[in-house]
């Protein structure tokens, strides 16, 4: 656990043990796929419920993702002006988007592949240690 702890936590607390920012592009995507139709406020907070640590998640990286995957064709968006104040801009997913999807749940399967053996080995660390 790094000095200086800045969270308020209690016990071992992921807020400071590295960001994971390269989740948030599984999150996104899913945050879309359930949602169908979004803004980002509606994906940032879909996002919170599928966060990897206990940090909250950057809402500026959510809406650099959903620019990115605009760019890169995984979204479509559209100004929504049917309500009152602000025009907000919603976002879809695009077939290539649900590949994308696809894609990220094969690599989480890896990394929780990964993560189990690096938790296990840690484990026997520490066991040989006591």
């Amino acid at each position: 656990m790094p000095r200086g702890r800045r969270c308020s936590h209690k016990g071992p607390c992921s807020c400071e043990m590295g960001n994971l920012y390269r989740f948030v592009e599984p999150i996104v995507l899913v945050c879309l796929a359930i949602l169908k139709t979004a803004h980002g406020y509606q994906i940032a907070q879909e996002a919170e419920k599928l966060a990897v640590t206990k940090a909250p998640l950057d809402v500026a990286a959510i809406y650099r993702t959903l620019r990115r995957f605009e760019e890169m064709g995984f979204v479509n968006s559209n100004w929504d002006t049917s309500t009152p104040g602000p025009a907000r801009r919603e976002y879809t997913l695009t077939d290539e988007g649900w590949q994308h999807l696809k894609d990220w749940d094969i690599v989480l399967v890896d990394v929780i592949d990964s993560l189990k053996t690096l938790q296990e080995t840690c484990a026997n660390v520490l066991s040989e240690k006591a």
